[in-house]
């Protein structure tokens, strides 16, 4: 059986959990904590960061973005990166996973959720109001990208398409989407 260890409110494991759900991929949800990960899960990621899937050969496919192709081999139904704009889908795949998370959404996190469960810790504003700073770039380049592509939120889905989704669900239950 196929294990996912994920922290919830990380979106490359909201991610990843889209895609297993909709390629039908059978797995377990272990749960770690984000800014503590167990030792455990450190052993199978030194790195720290998440998901982590451990396969039914006990091997374990480290971030979302090797797991998309490791799921990509397996040849899956359904079909998620679309051929002729692969390369495109990459790289904006890789944007999600590294500017948009970490400019925007992981200091949300620890500044909004985290420190209100760290002793003599307060949130700090300068950086909550970077990271708004940033979520507006961020949105003014998707809705540029939006407008010239037909596998980011157009007829065909596409691995773009679920990663956004996923971040937007994270920005949401922080409270920080104003459409």
């Amino acid at each position: 059986m196929n294990k996912l260890f994920h922290y919830f409110l990380c979106p490359s494991s909201r991610f990843t959990r889209i895609i297993l759900n909709e390629k039908k991929v059978d797995y377990d949800l272990f749960i770690e904590d984000f800014s503590d990960p167990s030792e455990h899960y450190l052993f199978k990621n030194p790195a720290g960061f998440f998901p982590v899937l451990s396969n039914s050969f006990n091997e374990n496919i480290v971030g979302s973005l090797v797991i998309v192709e490791y799921l990509q081999n397996l040849v899956l139904p359904p079909k998620l990166m679309i051929k002729k704009n692969e390369n495109e889908i990459r790289r904006l795949l890789f944007w999600f996973e590294t500017n948009f998370k970490n400019e925007v959404i992981i200091p949300l996190l620890k500044e909004k959720v985290f420190k209100r469960f760290e002793k003599n810790s307060m949130p700090d504003s300068h950086i909550i109001r970077t990271a708004r700073a940033n979520l507006k770039y961020h949105m003014q380049y998707f809705n540029y990208i939006i407008k010239d592509n037909d596998f980011f939120i157009d007829d065909k889905l596409s691995y773009v398409d679920l990663f956004y989704g996923a971040s937007l669900t994270v920005l949401d239950y922080i409270n920080e989407l104003n459409f």
